[in-house]
């Protein structure tokens, strides 16, 4: 179930970040946007954490989940908001790259923290 939750989370992001732009609504604030990354990155470094590790054998930051990490956690972030550079009427902006990678790090956080067994995910 946590995969396809995962997949189906980086579809969206996907789908949300690399659509051509033009007639998306302004942010009603100003830090509204930066929200939204931080939301949806935290969302698939949490999801994509889990996905391939039986929880019981996870003991800290190592093997599949440190993969997990860097591949949806950091390195996703990277890729979708550079990709906005060939996007018409995208931009790109280092600073929603950067708030990618903290939500991917809150979400790293939040794997370790939040019992998942209780909300149905492993």
């Amino acid at each position: 179930m946590r995969l396809g939750l995962a997949i189906v989370w980086l579809l969206a992001i996907s789908v949300a970040m690399l659509t051509p732009g033009g007639n998306f609504p302004e942010p009603s604030f100003n830090s509204e946007d930066k929200l939204i990354h931080l939301i949806c990155f935290g969302g698939l470094s949490f999801l994509w954490c889990g996905v391939g590790v039986k929880r019981a054998d996870v003991k800290g930051l190592q093997g599949r989940v440190l993969i997990n990490y860097l591949i949806f956690g950091l390195a996703a972030g990277i890729v979708l908001e550079s990709a906005q550079l060939f996007i018409p009427f995208r931009s790109f902006d280092y600073m929603d790259m950067i708030v990618n990678g903290i939500g991917g790090a809150l979400g790293l956080l939040a794997y370790f923290k939040i019992p998942t067994g209780k909300i149905g995910l492993d």
